[in-house]
């Protein structure tokens, strides 16, 4: 499943936010960029598990291909969440390599 590349971003950062177990934050609830990531991720959830089934599987996938994808833009994890995160959650969410 190829992901156009302006959704890459903002997957990147609604897969930041759901390892962290952000996603009932309420500052990143009310943030727009996290509106659209979950619109995204939300559209895609029910191919991934009929394609990969178990949820491990799914999170590989997410997250190599977000990798893969963030790397040709010369991008990492914490420039994405950056990017997109409420001031109030600037800090990364993830310790270094968890991902």
């Amino acid at each position: 499943m190829e992901i156009p590349s302006p959704d890459i971003e903002l997957l990147a950062f609604y897969e930041i936010a759901r390892r962290a177990n952000l996603l009932s934050n309420p500052d990143l609830a009310k943030s727009r960029a996290f509106q659209r990531a979950k619109e995204l991720y939300e559209v895609r959830a029910p191919y991934f598990r009929e394609i990969f089934g178990k949820q491990e599987a799914i999170d590989d996938f997410i997250k190599f291909h977000l990798e893969g994808a963030l790397a040709t833009e010369g991008k990492r994890w914490e420039d994405i969440w950056q990017e997109f995160a409420p001031e109030t959650l600037k800090a990364f969410p993830l310790a270094s390599g968890t991902l």
